[in-house]
């Protein structure tokens, strides 16, 4: 990967992100469910749950989080010329699917009240906004 592809899987990466937890915010503005609390909880890990992070640092790790989904995604999707095509959103959609699912085990260990993994709704919105985070990667890249 050149350095010109490397800045641009970046900031595609990163203004992903951005939107992600911004629509994540609204989202927990407007329903009242915690779903952006959740997306930045890290409580339940061992040595960083103990640290009081702030907001923005707790942005941060999201951000690189969606960093490291985009880099997986271009890395599997470059070499592949069968993916190239309309199966592009079909790997994005293989590839959001484990950030959905992580709703269930962050919901349970969360030390902090969040919400809980049976809250249906709230997996809704976790789901919706994920999906449509794995919808922008084949458009942007």
């Amino acid at each position: 990967m050149n350095g010109k592809t490397f800045y641009k899987v970046s900031l595609i990466g990163l203004i992903n992100g951005i939107m992600l937890g911004l629509a994540m915010k609204l989202v927990e503005m407007f329903s009242g469910k915690q779903v952006y609390k959740l997306l930045l909880n890290v409580d339940f890990l061992p040595v960083i749950g103990a640290v009081p992070w702030s907001e923005a640092s707790l942005y941060f790790f999201h951000l690189l989080f969606s960093l490291a989904i985009t880099f997986s995604y271009v890395y599997i999707l470059h070499p592949l010329k069968f993916f190239r095509e309309w199966n592009k959103y079909t790997l994005a959609f293989l590839t959001i699917i484990p950030a959905i699912m992580l709703y269930f085990p962050l919901s349970a260990l969360s030390i902090t009240e969040v919400v809980l993994p049976s809250d249906l709704t709230a997996f809704f919105l976790w789901s919706l906004l994920h999906l449509f985070y794995g919808l922008l990667l084949p458009k942007a890249i």
